[in-house]
């Protein structure tokens, strides 16, 4: 007889399998990082490309989207690290259980608010 949770793995939160339920920190903090950093290498990559293509011509200006990927990987490592801990911190301490659907909404949202702020700030030097 099959039981009515399944075991936690990447996998698993990673295919939001809607059975799996994630009560330990370790386990909160690692899915929400997950998504944090697949999200952002998505996203990063993309604008990396666009970013190559556009500026493929200019003496310098093909080198900036190595850039892009490097703070693609310094802003999960370093922001997403700390800000997937502290909502793993307020879902454990508040007795909260976690399904793979809100670790991809955390993770995805860190990784919007990360980009939108570096978006920003390109546009106040401009």
């Amino acid at each position: 007889m099959a039981s009515l949770q399944d075991e936690f793995s990447i996998g698993s939160v990673l295919g939001l399998k809607s059975t799996v339920r994630i009560q330990y920190f370790n386990q909160m903090w690692m899915s929400v990082f997950t998504w944090c950093i697949f999200s952002s290498a998505v996203i990063y990559s993309t604008a990396a490309i666009i970013a190559f293509t556009t500026l493929r011509r200019h003496k310098l200006g093909r080198f900036y989207s190595v850039m892009i990927l490097l703070m693609g990987l310094v802003i999960p490592l370093s922001l997403g690290l700390l800000t997937s801990g502290a909502i793993a911190f307020v879902y454990k301490h508040s007795n909260f259980s976690m399904v793979p659907i809100h670790a991809a909404m955390w993770g995805v949202g860190q990784t919007v608010i990360h980009a939108a702020v570096g978006f920003t700030r390109i546009l106040a030097t401009l």
